[in-house]
């Protein structure tokens, strides 16, 4: 069973409102839900809100440029403006009709950094776009895009990279990187592995082989063989210039290794409907560790 979207029909458009030094808004108490940013300035935000128990949290919180505040209803609050300069902020009011997938209110943050969260300052700074141009397509892109920050807000950006590999694979990859990092990508042998990561042979393949379902030569080399097939889509490179880049001196070995990861040769890979350059890594569950090794 599906999880139902959050729904969401916004009360204002995005808006902007400007404070002399020393003034101050509030204390009112909010009926619907908004966000807050400041773009200069700087504020404390002085709140209550009711817990699930009916009991009061409150606090206050000193707010800058680079900061997003979501106000729920039944907060309570007032804004203390910079005694010393104008203060600006931006604004957009909205009523959730849908929660979806969001955890209870009680556990959503009074506040997040746009620093630690680029996605969201992106979306802030869209939506004051958006704003400027007063049309309907922008209002409908805009209730999307406050639904979106809605949820990132509350959910917070997508850092789960899931379970730590196994700490021999975790330096084996450390090591591969940094001779790739070095010298461009080429087979790096078990024994210098082994070495590296200061353990056997046998060690090193049982350990790959029972979270992989292969040892560490191949593993590697399906890596390169990815670089490969995204070479072979995305440029018009020839076909031992792609072997050597990624460490094939012969391209003929490359095009036949090739062939028994993906299935067929790689012209008639090139040449096919775009296929997953990734789809051997996703099989064998490799891409956690493929990721820092393609973008070098």
């Amino acid at each position: 069973m599906t999880s139902r979207a959050i729904g969401l029909e916004p009360a204002t458009a995005v808006l902007v409102a400007d404070y002399l030094p020393g003034d101050q808004f509030g204390p009112r108490t909010l009926i619907s839900y908004e966000f807050v940013w400041l773009l200069e300035g700087s504020a404390r935000h002085i709140w209550t809100r009711p817990r699930p128990d009916g009991s009061i949290e409150s606090g206050s919180t000193q707010l800058r440029p680079g900061q997003l505040v979501l106000v729920t209803p039944g907060t309570r609050d007032a804004l203390h403006w910079d005694q010393h300069r104008v203060s600006r902020h931006a604004y957009v009011h909205f009523m959730i009709t849908e929660p979806g997938p969001l955890p209870p209110i009680g556990q959503w943050p009074m506040v997040r950094d746009l620093l630690a969260a680029p996605i969201l300052g992106g979306i802030c700074d869209y939506l004051l776009e958006l704003a400027g141009l007063g049309t309907e397509a922008a209002q409908r892109r805009s209730v999307e895009l406050i639904t979106l920050l809605v949820d990132v807000y509350v959910t917070g950006p997508m850092t789960d990279a899931g379970p730590e590999p196994p700490a021999p694979v975790a330096a084996a990859v450390d090591h591969v990187r940094d001779v790739w990092a070095a010298d461009g990508m080429r087979i790096v042998p078990v024994e210098e592995l082994c070495a590296a990561v200061g353990i056997s042979a046998g060690h090193l393949h049982r350990v790959f082989r029972a979270g992989y379902g292969t040892g560490p030569a191949r593993a590697f080399e399906l890596i390169r063989l990815a670089r490969g097939a995204v070479a072979l889509q995305r440029s018009n490179a020839g076909l031992a210039e792609i072997a050597r880049l990624v460490g094939y001196t012969n391209p003929y070995h490359f095009s036949r290794r090739f062939r028994e990861a993906y299935g067929r040769p790689p012209g008639n890979y090139r040449t096919a409907d775009a296929a997953d350059p990734l789809a051997p890594l996703r099989r064998s569950g490799l891409l956690p560790l493929a990721g820092p090794l393609l973008n070098l």
